[in-house]
């Protein structure tokens, strides 16, 4: 049998970031805080503090979150 890496397994959150003005994370469950300066995202392994200047939410799906702004530190905290 085949066995499917981790970080391709579609339970898994995937965390794509594009420079320091925006990240977008797939996966996730709930937002736990949201600031202009800080967001925090639980996914199902972890939660991802996301902090900066100017930072809103570009788009939320399902499945997926844009964020948008300046970002100084993606952090990941159990």
């Amino acid at each position: 049998m085949i066995e499917v890496p981790t970080d391709l397994q579609v339970n898994q959150p995937t965390v794509n970031v594009l420079g320091n003005t925006f990240i977008s994370i797939e996966n996730y469950k709930s937002i736990l805080e949201y600031d202009i300066n800080l967001i925090k995202i639980k996914t199902k392994l972890n939660t991802i503090k996301i902090s900066g200047d100017e930072l809103y939410l570009k788009y939320i799906t399902d499945t997926e979150i844009g964020v948008k702004g300046i970002i100084y530190s993606v952090e990941y905290t159990s």
